[in-house]
Order: structure tokens, then C-alpha cells, then sequence
């Protein structure tokens, strides 16, 4: 019995060195834990899917840097759907940022782009036309009406599309 035990066990510690080495060696491993960021279950993550514009990172997870982004057009706080107490809508013309407290930090929940004249990092803009997206992002979405979702670790990334044309982009924190 004790033999049968041991086997088991050092047959679990085999598989699980087996499946490390293939996520270092293929590099498939979007989903463990990485450089800095958190997971609801305490690991960390790296977002994917971000958004830049110079030194605004407008990337959900982030905390949020409001002297970056100098005057804000619009200000306005609600209260939260996905946290406890509200939370601070900022719109910058081009995009709304919309932020939580997340341990105490002001943390970026969700960037909504306005118009065209701000691009995902990958280069995609509303107006653009759906190939455009595949292009960029690839098959791997999901669809829910005209809306499609790529998710990766954090970080949801949605287009709705009208007609082949991406009318909306949101970048979303996975809760």
C-alpha cells in the first residue's frame, strides 16, 4: 500500500514538472501568474490587452495616475455595479475612464473609447471595419450579438460591430 502511494505521488510530481516545461518551452503561459499584477485568487497576472497614449495608461487593473491626464471634460461618480461604494467617471474627449477603489488604490475599472482618434496598441479604431479586428486580435472571441469579447488574464476586451464597422471599444477588468 505504501508502494502504491509513493507511485502516486511521484507520478503527480512527474506530470506537473511535464506541464511546466511545456508552458516554458511553448511559451503558453498567458495564464499564470506574472510581472506584477493580481488575479481574484492572489496570483499575479499580466494584462494582454492594454492601452497606452503616451504616459496615460488607461490599462484596467492599473492604478490610476489622474495628474497624467491632466483636466478631465466631464467628472461624475456613480454607484458601482461591480465593488462597494462608487465609483469616479472621468471622460477625456476621446475616452471615459471609469475607476474603483481596489484595496485602498483608485484603480482603473474600465476604458471606453469615444472616436476615432485614439487606436487600440494593436492599432485598431472605431470607424474601422471588423477584418481590421480580426486582423489584429485573431478568431479567438467571443460573440454575443454584434458584440465581440477577446479575454485574456485581466483584462476584457470588447468591439461592437454594426454593418462590419466597430462603432464601440471597452477595455474591461475581469472581476
Amino acid at each position: 500500500m505504501k508502494k502504491l502511494i509513493i507511485g502516486i505521488i511521484i507520478a503527480i510530481i512527474v506530470i506537473v514538472a511535464i506541464v511546466g516545461i511545456y508552458f516554458l518551452l511553448t511559451g503558453n503561459n498567458q495564464n499564470l501568474p506574472q510581472n506584477g499584477q493580481e488575479a481574484n485568487n492572489g496570483q499575479e497576472l499580466v494584462a494582454k490587452y492594454t492601452l497606452q497614449d503616451g504616459e496615460k495608461n488607461m490599462t484596467p487593473g492599473e492604478v490610476f495616475v489622474k495628474e497624467n491626464f491632466g483636466q478631465e471634460q466631464d467628472f461624475s461618480e456613480i454607484p458601482s455595479c461591480a465593488f462597494q461604494g462608487t465609483d469616479k467617471v472621468y471622460n477625456y474627449g476621446a475616452y471615459e475612464i471609469t475607476t474603483s477603489d481596489i484595496d485602498g488604490k483608485e484603480t482603473i475599472y474600465s476604458t471606453f473609447l469615444l472616436d476615432d482618434t485614439i487606436a487600440t496598441k494593436e492599432g485598431v479604431k472605431i470607424a474601422g471595419d471588423k477584418n481590421a479586428m480580426i486582423a489584429a486580435y485573431g478568431e479567438d472571441y467571443e460573440e454575443n450579438g454584434n458584440e465581440y469579447i477577446y479575454t485574456d488574464g485581466i483584462v476584457e476586451l470588447s468591439f461592437i460591430i454594426e454593418n462590419d464597422t466597430i462603432i464601440s471599444i471597452q477595455y474591461v477588468m475581469v472581476i
